[in-house]
This record gives structure tokens, C-alpha cells and sequence, in this order.
């Protein structure tokens, strides 16, 4: 399985630094461990002698420049292109012919570094769930030559604006959850200094009949539930969620096509945000 690109600044964890932490920092960056593994998580990292605890630290700060650079480096290209470039460098790109080589320096192989089956699979896990959002993003994102823009086009625009300052954001973080009943995959990028997370699901095993849609909902933050947007059958742009206030989790229901004032079926699945 190829390596993931890291900064020329990752380098061979110290002795002294716990095996399960080194083996679970990319996600814990990207927030996508449980909820008890980011508790050891923090804990260990409170306990590191301070020299340890500050590679670990700066090893975070890495992943999510990386995040930040893979949004401004591919969200402006078309899809067919975004996509060939994203698999190349994050991936190694087999079998892939990317474009001509960009002046913006790319991130550069572990190359010979020794992972563990656990670490190597944590790392592609944290990657694949950027790659998903960054795809997704780059969907809603296409260069017109329209002298003047429809409204449909600007509002594509605005839409594609409130994708880029998420993906952007310092403290974006990425968070992906199995459906339940083979309904498929939600991933979430949310930021609290922007106030919006970006949702997609995809990979949707059973499809929702023409009359029904999945529905989001904003909760914690108020006494029920708060709509929180439509996504018809899964497998589409993005949906930028607004105002995430004081909202714990974001979860995920069926309701009838165009939605619903409360959930009315159980909950496919929860995402903390």
C-alpha cells in the first residue's frame, strides 16, 4: 500500500513516545477517533515530558496545514483534473498521469520510515476522509467563462466560498461515520472559528426511494432538534451546514422528500462536531 505524503519535517518518533499515541496522532488531529480514545489521546499527551509532547504537537499543526494546503491546491481545478492530481500526490498517483508539475511545493513520501499495519491504516484512513471532502468540494467548484453569471452560477459560487473557508480553516477537523442499514458513509469537515461544517455521504448501498431524502439535524445546542439541511439519495455536493452554535453532534436521519420539522425515524448515525 503506498505511503502518505508528509512534510519534509516528519521524522522518526522519539523512544520515550508512546507506541498507541504515535500509532493514533493523525486521527486524533483530524477528530476522528471515538470519543475514549480521544480521552488516552489527550492523556498521554498531558503526561509526555515537554520536549516529546511538543513533536507530537507540532506533528498535529502539520496535518492540518496539509489539510488547509490540499484545499487551496485542488479546489479551484475542474473535477476530471482535481481528481487525478489529489490520487497522485496523496497516493502516488499508480497507474495515474498527473498535469504538468506545479510550482507549489509538494508534500514529500515517509520513504523508508517504519510504520506499523495500525499506523499505516490510520494515516490513509485520516487521508482518505481529506480526499472525500476535497473531491466532494471540487464538484461544486468549476471555472465559467459565462460573461455574465446566471444566478444558479452565483449561487454555486457563494456555495463554493462557504466550502473553501472550511477546508481552509486552522481548526478544520474530519470526521467520517458508517450509516446505518448499508445507507452508506457520512464524512464531516467542521470548523468553529468559520461556524460550518461541510457534509457529504456517499457510498450509499441502499438507495432512498424517489419520496424520501436523508435530513441533518443540528443537536445539543437547543431543546430538539434543528434542521440542518436536505441530502436527496446521498452521493452529491457537499452540504454546508450555517450556524452550528452550540451543537454537540450532527446526526443523520430518512424523512419524506423535503424534509421534516423533527426526526421522524431513528437516527442513522451521530457525528460529533
Amino acid at each position: 500500500m503506498p505511503d502518505l505524503p508528509m512534510t519534509t519535517t516528519d521524522a522518526e518518533p522519539d523512544d520515550r513516545m508512546s507506541a498507541w499515541l504515535d500509532d493514533h496522532i493523525e486521527l486524533y488531529a483530524v477528530s476522528a477517533l471515538t470519543p475514549e480514545e480521544t480521552l488516552r489521546a489527550e492523556r498521554e499527551l498531558a503526561a509526555l515530558p515537554p520536549e516529546a509532547r511538543a513533536a507530537y504537537e507540532a506533528r498535529i499543526v502539520e496535518i492540518h496545514t496539509t489539510m488547509a494546503g490540499f484545499a487551496s491546491t485542488y479546489a479551484l481545478e475542474a473535477p476530471s483534473d482535481l481528481r487525478r492530481r489529489v490520487l497522485t500526490n496523496i497516493f502516488g498517483g499508480a497507474g495515474e498521469t498527473g498535469p504538468e508539475p506545479s510550482t507549489t511545493p509538494q508534500p514529500v513520501p515517509i520513504g523508508e520510515r517504519r510504520q506499523s499495519p495500525r499506523r499505516k491504516t490510520a494515516v490513509l484512513a485520516a487521508a482518505a476522509a481529506t480526499v472525500v471532502v476535497a473531491l466532494g468540494a471540487g464538484v461544486l467548484i468549476g471555472r465559467t467563462t459565462a460573461p455574465e453569471p446566471s444566478p444558479a452560477a452565483t449561487a454555486v459560487g457563494e456555495t463554493q466560498q462557504e466550502v473553501l473557508t472550511v477546508l481552509a480553516a486552522g481548526d478544520a477537523t474530519v470526521t467520517a461515520e458508517p450509516l446505518a442499514d448499508d445507507h452508506g458513509t457520512i464524512t464531516v469537515i467542521t470548523s468553529a472559528t468559520a461556524g460550518r461544517a461541510v457534509t457529504l455521504i456517499r457510498d450509499v448501498g441502499r438507495p432512498l426511494s424517489p419520496d424520501s431524502t436523508f435530513q441533518l439535524w443540528l443537536v445539543g445546542g437547543a431543546e430538539n432538534p434543528i434542521p440542518a439541511g436536505l441530502i436527496p439519495g446521498g452521493d452529491t455536493e457537499p452540504v454546508v451546514v450555517d450556524d452550528l452554535g452550540d451543537s454537540q453532534v450532527l446526526a443523520v436521519t430518512i424523512e419524506p422528500a423535503g424534509g421534516s420539522p423533527q426526526p421522524t425515524t431513528p437516527i442513522l448515525a451521530q457525528v460529533p462536531i
